[in-house]
């Protein structure tokens, strides 16, 4: 009884002297971002890419979408504190410095947008987000994206006569449309809930900070009847982000005015947001 007593107390001992992994099947993040619940439905959205009948760039057509699941998507765009924490924990590059709001410089990190990051440090917070949260976290495509814009959404067709042969008509007007619709927005990044809700309740869309998405560039080629003839593998060298209007960006680039966007006017800034699969 003594040896068995014995052992048994030996047993334990080396039971409790073993690590505790607990932590690691709990999540680390236990507060995560506020969402917003897009409900299933029927939705409009213009497609993204090059578009083009005989060689010539048109609009993409206009499409409705059917959802069959709801879209739960971050109510605020990633904040400047919860990138730091990523940085901090050795995982995320530390992004470009970004200005602070004017007559707000005592405006915490948690309420500010976190920009000055690329495509390639969206997509590590989101890893990164997802395995301290136990959740899984990623980008909006650009069909998500409009979906949870709703009339936020900039449409970026251009009002050209059909019958104008010159390309650089085309590439004025979108470029007029694009100056028109940027407006007068602040100089830096504001705080979050600056520029409102939208129906659906998403704070803060087409503002002065563009959001990336998963969707690369494509090359469509359409028959007259504006039917997909063929379509190219996209490039994912660059992405794009959307905002006061569509803007296609290299995956590289933190800053878009210093160069690096590769269609039209470039952001002012560029930060992200994630959606959450269930």
């Amino acid at each position: 009884m003594k040896a068995l007593l014995l052992g048994t107390v030996a047993v334990a001992a080396a039971i409790a002297s073993l690590p505790i992994y607990t932590h690691f099947t709990r999540p680390e993040i236990t507060v995560v971002a506020e969402t917003v619940t897009i409900p299933p439905g029927d939705f409009t959205y213009r497609p993204a890419g090059r578009y083009r009948v005989y060689g010539k760039l048109v609009d993409p057509p206009l499409e409705t979408g059917s959802a069959t699941e709801p879209l739960e998507i971050m109510r605020f765009q990633v904040s400047r504190a919860d990138y730091a924490a990523c940085v901090a924990d050795g995982v995320c590059d530390a992004p470009l410095p970004a200005p602070l709001p004017a007559g707000a410089k005592d405006t915490p990190p948690s309420q500010l947008p976190q920009t000055g990051v690329n495509w390639y440090d969206a997509t590590t917070f989101a890893k990164w987000y997802s395995a301290k949260t136990r959740q899984t976290w990623r980008l909006p495509d650009d069909v998500e994206w409009q979906r949870a814009a709703a009339e936020r959404f900039v449409d970026d067709a251009v009002e050209v006569e059909q019958s104008d042969d010159d390309p650089a008509q085309r590439w004025l007007a979108a470029y007029e449309r694009n100056v028109a619709t940027r407006g007068s927005v602040h100089a830096e990044p504001q705080p979050r809930g600056t520029y409102g809700k939208n129906s659906h309740g998403v704070s803060d869309l087409s503002g002065n900070v563009w959001e990336w998405t998963a969707t690369c560039v494509s090359n469509v080629t359409l028959d007259p009847g504006s039917t997909v003839a063929a379509d190219q593998d996209p490039y994912c060298g660059a992405h794009v982000a959307e905002g006061r209007h569509r803007a296609v960006v290299v995956d590289l680039v933190r800053n878009p005015k210093v160069g690096g966007c590769a269609v039209g006017i470039p952001p002012d800034y560029v930060g992200f947001r994630l959606v959450r699969e269930r």
